[in-house]
């Protein structure tokens, strides 16, 4: 099961629900990371070997621009759920990229689908 670095977009009430669900989960409001721009985010979470959970594209972007190796990004996209069913949701998402999982990767998550990318991400040549 994967350890989760829950972005500060993210309700803080997610951390418990999701730890309940057998993760082990900890809200960037809980660290040293409060108000921390997002590469210290991902440096962090590369550093706790844990994926990270946000609302937030720029950390694809970041993925995408630096060509980096990790940490492992979720991206919640168009997900507009209270705490409980985004972590039904979450779930599902980590239990179905468990199933085939890439060494790291970025992974974009809406209610109906998910698109997994292995990382590093390959800029497309023009």
């Amino acid at each position: 099961m994967f350890r989760l670095l829950l972005d500060e977009n993210l309700p803080a009430r997610l951390a418990p629900l999701l730890h309940a669900r057998g993760f082990d989960v900890v809200h960037v409001s809980d660290t040293s990371l409060r108000s921390a721009p997002d590469d210290q985010i991902l440096a962090h979470a590369v550093l706790e070997d844990r994926v990270c959970i946000t609302l937030d594209r720029d950390l694809h972007r970041i993925l995408a621009e630096t060509g980096a190796e990790a940490p492992s990004v979720i991206l919640l996209r168009n997900v507009h759920l209270a705490p409980a069913p985004m972590a039904a949701l979450l779930q599902a998402a980590c239990n179905q990229i468990s199933d085939q999982p890439p060494a790291r990767f970025a992974a974009t998550v809406t209610a109906r689908s998910i698109r997994l990318r292995r990382l590093p991400i390959k800029r497309r040549q023009s």
